[in-house]
């Protein structure tokens, strides 16, 4: 049966499928996005590339009074360079702490100002949590803030292409410990798995922004240096 030329299901079957093509798109690129190391529009820098045996201690959320300033010592015992992943927001409340991990000759990336999730925002939104954050890095010294990490790694849509546009380097990371999530925090378990999971070229999560457990984070980081120098790994930056 041929259907009224007027008839309501002709009027809204474009529409109706207009719809739900946008809808399977939309869901398509948020399940390509998902991994680490895909993204939409842009691949992300999951991992550095050396092909030795080098791994990037990076350190997200700080800084924290708590974590920061006794991590900076730990590394300086070490020689160890890192790469530090600040919010906005907590370089204002310790912009001395974030000063001095840019003079102790580390990298700070961005990683928004607010810390929440960038996916269905809208442009404007995204571009001031990177700008705010941008300025405040800034004023620690350092003058070229090319690295973003996006919070929860949460990666699609339209905060790649911001990126890109900007000239921003896209950068998740090859393994985060489950155990820095748990409770209790266990520094032992949190060594153990990173120094079990580590591939040359690892880009290494870690945590600097919590107030909690200060104790239990420096030794895990301590463990993880031991550790992997004991399998003659070396630490960089992920610029160098």
């Amino acid at each position: 049966m041929r259907l009224p030329q007027n008839s309501p299901v002709k009027r809204f079957a474009l529409p109706c499928i207009i719809v739900c093509a946008v809808i399977l798109a939309a869901a398509a690129a948020y399940v390509y996005s998902r991994p680490w190391h895909r993204g939409f529009i842009v691949t992300p820098m999951y991992t550095l590339a050396h092909t030795n045996k080098t791994a990037a201690l990076t350190f997200d959320d700080g800084p924290s009074r708590e974590r920061t300033p006794r991590l900076l010592a730990l590394l300086k015992k070490y020689n160890v360079t890192a790469t530090f992943f600040m919010t906005g927001y907590h370089i204002g409340q310790y912009p001395e702490i974030a000063k001095a991990v840019y003079r102790d000759g580390h990298l700070i990336g961005n990683h928004s100002f607010h810390h929440r999730r960038l996916i269905f925002k809208s442009p404007s939104y995204i571009g001031r949590e990177i700008d705010a954050a941008d300025a405040l890095i800034r004023n620690t010294g350092q003058t070229n803030v090319q690295y973003f990490r996006p919070p929860y790694c949460k990666k699609i849509l339209l905060l790649p292409l911001l990126l890109k546009l900007r000239g921003k380097t896209l950068v998740t990371g090859t393994y985060d410990p489950p155990s820095e999530y748990k409770t209790p925090y266990n520094s032992t378990n949190i060594a153990n798995e990173v120094l079990e999971n580590i591939t040359p070229g690892a880009i290494i999560f870690l945590h600097d922004g919590s107030g909690d457990n200060a104790d239990a984070f420096i030794d895990s980081v301590e463990r993880i240096i031991q550790g992997l120098r004991a399998q003659g790994y070396v630490f960089a930056r992920i610029d160098r």
